[in-house]
């Protein structure tokens, strides 16, 4: 093993795995991998940080720091995301409007969402999904829609396959607002010229004062890392504000101006918490603000799935936890919605031509959390009436276990770097730095080259 990794006499200081033969093998490798991956079977998502998650919270965060309103997740919206990218790789197409007359307003009132605002973002080919946000804002008409104070709830598809001839990651995001209010920031106060007053007595004080003013009382969350914002009146100076739970100090904050937020660094427990800011120091306390955080998504029992095929149509059961408000599928583009009884369980018919191509399973809470089960090979026309479970799941988990085309490259890449390391450390010391200067700078060169060749590909397209 040592003569494959480190240079040593045994390996004429060449280690095997860095000599030409071996280099030759690493491009080969990564020809494959990137240029016929699609047909080996190696998908592309499982390296990628593309979730419907990460895509919210970065829009989010983009929205608090501008002082707008952060947006909901909404199981419909995210429905309708779901079925407008299953639509453009079943129809082929790369646009806001589908060429049989298909428009992102269909998808979301298909989905059940009623909507006085709604728009809608498209990106393809990224790889991080800090990629696809920046080049949302760097597109005036995407970064209007993300910054706009018309939306208050979101929803987000990431859907893996074959566009165009090509295979990539489309990410599909909508917005809505179900009614006809807006966010407003607060009104610039303007001073204006008032009579000079006749001269009374009147007694002059002030009084120091400290509030919550997010979360709000009774609001339920789905974010477990949520930030307690507040102010403060009458407060000068530098000023530390202790935040307790339950009367338990759970940290503090500092600040010089009559804002401050509060960032708990770990998580929220799930339930109910009854937080107090006090200014550190003085008997000055906020009123208690109570809220609820619900940060688990619902679950559908995997093992509980069965599809039974008749003539006319797929009748699909299942079981899911009890506190599933919204259950949908979404196969195709059509989206079709469960009723779920006290017990969890639900049933649906779904006529055979309606079945597409990708069959996606959407549960949703109160507190707007999702979650998703791609059930596709469930509805894959066989010999047997009824898939089972079990097996169709494992097949699933171990086909996207294999690989991935950026996982490979990247290992590649880290790999040779390390052994680039430790043969220039050993050159080092041995004192044979300078004789195997050329050797080196070649080897360094190749892991360059392919290097910048792994990461052009970080890039995609909007629309």
């Amino acid at each position: 093993m040592r003569k494959l990794f480190i240079p040593s006499k045994e390996n004429g200081y060449k280690p095997l795995l860095l000599r030409k033969i071996a280099l030759v093998a690493y491009t080969v490798i990564l020809l494959i991998v990137n240029t016929f991956g699609g047909f080996l079977g190696i998908p592309e998502a499982m390296a990628s940080t593309i979730t419907p998650s990460n895509i919210i919270n970065l829009t989010n965060q983009q929205r608090a720091a501008a002082g707008l309103n952060t947006l909901s997740t909404n199981a419909k919206l995210s429905a309708a995301a779901q079925a407008k990218a299953n639509n453009m790789f079943e129809v082929q197409y790369w646009d806001h409007f589908g060429p049989n007359g298909e428009t992102p307003w269909m998808f979301i009132t298909q989905a059940g969402y009623t909507y006085v605002y709604a728009g809608e973002n498209l990106a393809k080919g990224f790889r991080t999904a800090e990629g696809v946000h920046e080049a949302w804002m760097a597109s005036p008409t995407h970064r209007e829609n993300i910054m706009s104070n018309k939306y208050k709830e979101i929803g987000v598809a990431v859907v893996e396959g074959n566009l165009l001839g090509t295979d990539v990651i489309l990410v599909v995001q909508m917005f809505g607002n179900q009614t006809n209010e807006i966010f407003s920031l607060p009104p610039t106060v303007k001073s204006e010229v008032t009579p000079t007053p006749k001269p009374v007595v009147k007694e002059t004080g002030e009084i120091k004062s400290i509030r919550i003013i997010n979360p709000k009382t009774g609001e339920l969350i789905d974010d477990a890392n949520v930030n307690i914002k507040g102010e403060t009146s009458n407060v000068s100076g530098a000023y530390s504000v202790e935040i307790t739970n339950s009367d338990e100090v759970v940290g503090e904050t500092s600040s010089s101006t009559p804002t401050w937020e509060f960032d708990k660094v770990s998580d929220w427990e799930e339930g109910e918490h009854s937080i107090q800011a006090q200014i550190k120091g003085e008997d000055v306390k906020s009123e208690t603000v109570t809220f609820t955080i619900d940060s688990t998504p619902p679950e559908i029992k995997k093992e509980s799935i069965a599809v039974r095929k008749t003539e006319t149509s797929f009748e699909l059961k299942l079981v899911g936890s009890t506190d599933i408000t919204e259950l949908k599928l979404v196969t195709g583009d059509k989206t079709f919605d469960l009723e779920v009884a006290e017990d969890g369980t639900a049933t649906l018919n779904i006529p055979i031509e309606d079945i597409g191509k990708t069959s996606v399973l959407m549960a949703s809470d109160v507190a707007g959390n999702i979650y998703e089960i791609d059930i596709s090979e469930y509805f894959l026309e066989g010999d047997e009436e009824e898939a089972t479970t079990g097996t169709s799941n494992l097949l699933l988990w171990l086909k996207n276990m294999v690989g991935t085309t950026d996982g490979i490259s990247l290992s590649i890449i880290i790999f040779v770097f390390i052994l680039l390391s430790v043969e220039v450390y050993v050159y080092w010391r041995k004192g044979k730095l300078g004789k195997n200067a050329g050797e080196l700078f070649t080897v360094g060169a190749w892991w360059l080259i392919i290097l910048v060749g792994v990461f052009k590909g970080f890039s995609g397209i909007v629309s």
